[in-house]
């Protein structure tokens, strides 16, 4: 797909006409796009369905990136490095590897993490962990995170969209916090995923 035209903002630049904002590709075309199918029909694992083996970092990062692939049109570079992943821990919100070795649990944390860094601070990432330990244990918030995830991207990604029912069996603070970011989460990866689709990745400069 060719770039668009870009038209200059300053002074002397020519006057924008009718053909100039007219939308040339209509959501429609989007919405039946390989990206938006991809993304609403975007499964995240649920905790049971995590690996039940524990895994070398490495072996982490193949299997993140190979959940989340349908969802990298709308995100920038790699979803986990391993500076990233050390990055983390660091900031305490993944446990140290036992014997450099990641069970169940961290990969469902590297998970979400990913999720939510696309929205959030890392600081705010934080937060919400800490709310969520005093509160729920990690397999159950885990499991409503991803419910919520693939909710607010089959709404996102609707030409007519219809926020789905919270899961949650009882809406909490907590409940609206993980809504929240997976909503801003959805919207933002429908809003890249569009502007990719329409060409506004690519270099326009003349």
């Amino acid at each position: 797909m060719s770039a668009p035209h870009v038209i200059p903002m300053s002074d002397d630049a020519e006057a924008i006409t009718l053909d100039d904002v007219r939308p040339t590709i209509l959501p429609d075309a989007y919405v039946a796009s390989q990206e938006a199918q991809s993304a609403t029909s975007f499964h995240m694992p649920r905790y049971d369905e995590l690996p039940q083996v524990e895994l070398y970092r490495e072996q982490v990062l193949t299997y993140i990136e190979g959940e989340l692939e349908p969802l990298a049109f709308c995100v920038e570079g790699p979803w986990l490095t391993p500076s990233m992943v050390n990055n983390y821990v660091k900031a305490g919100l993944l446990d140290p590897p036992a014997k450099r070795l990641y069970n169940r649990e961290q990969i469902a944390r590297l998970l979400v993490i990913c999720i939510f860094k696309q929205v959030l601070s890392i600081d705010a990432v934080a937060r919400l962990f800490r709310i969520q330990m005093v509160t729920y244990r990690v397999p159950r918030a885990y499991d409503y995170v991803a419910v919520e995830l693939e909710g607010a991207l089959r709404t996102a990604f609707s030409t007519d969209p219809v926020p789905s029912d919270d899961t949650a069996s009882l809406i909490t603070r907590e409940s609206l916090l993980v809504r929240n970011a997976v909503t801003a989460f959805a919207t933002k990866a429908n809003l890249m995923g569009y502007l990719k689709f329409l060409g506004y990745d690519q270099d326009t400069r003349r």
